[in-house]
């Protein structure tokens, strides 16, 4: 994986999270993953197509994700994660790759995304087969993790 589109991944989810949420994230090491690989409790899963064909899931737990979609709807209080919380970072997921998007066509790299996808559920496990993955953490304040696994090939 080229570390200029790895870069452009980055750079989206810590602008569009510094945006929406007025966080900034630590980022963490980005990291090879083998598969399967277990996930939190939250996947928002998102199709890449164009250029670069594969997904990217972003992984977090479900107090991560209820805090998310609090600061994003202006500080009202998200205990669970009911239908607009989970509405909530299904539209952040959006956000950060729609702005890659835009890094990456910068770059002479086109892509298109699917509507993201809204997994929830204890022990699940991702299989990407004869896929390279590329864990990126993202640590949100009390160690939160918030983390990018990025999948592609090059068309």
């Amino acid at each position: 994986m080229k570390a200029d589109v790895i870069n452009s991944f980055i750079k989206a989810s810590m602008d569009v999270i510094q945006q929406t949420t007025g966080v900034q994230p630590k980022l963490g090491k980005a990291y090879r993953k083998t598969t399967p690989y277990k996930s939190n409790s939250m996947v928002v899963l998102i199709g890449l197509t164009g250029d670069l064909q594969g997904n990217v899931a972003i992984t977090m737990d479900l107090n991560l994700a209820c805090n998310i979609a609090s600061m994003m709807m202006g500080g009202v209080e998200v205990t669970t994660l009911d239908e607009m919380a989970k509405s909530a970072v299904a539209e952040l997921g959006n956000m950060i790759l729609g702005n890659t998007g835009i890094l990456l066509a910068q770059i002479g790299i086109r892509i298109d995304v699917t509507p993201p996808t809204i997994l929830t559920g204890e022990k699940m496990e991702l299989s990407n087969q004869n896929a390279l993955i590329i864990g990126v953490p993202l640590l949100f304040d009390g160690d939160q993790l918030f983390e990018l696994n990025i999948s592609y090939r090059v068309k």
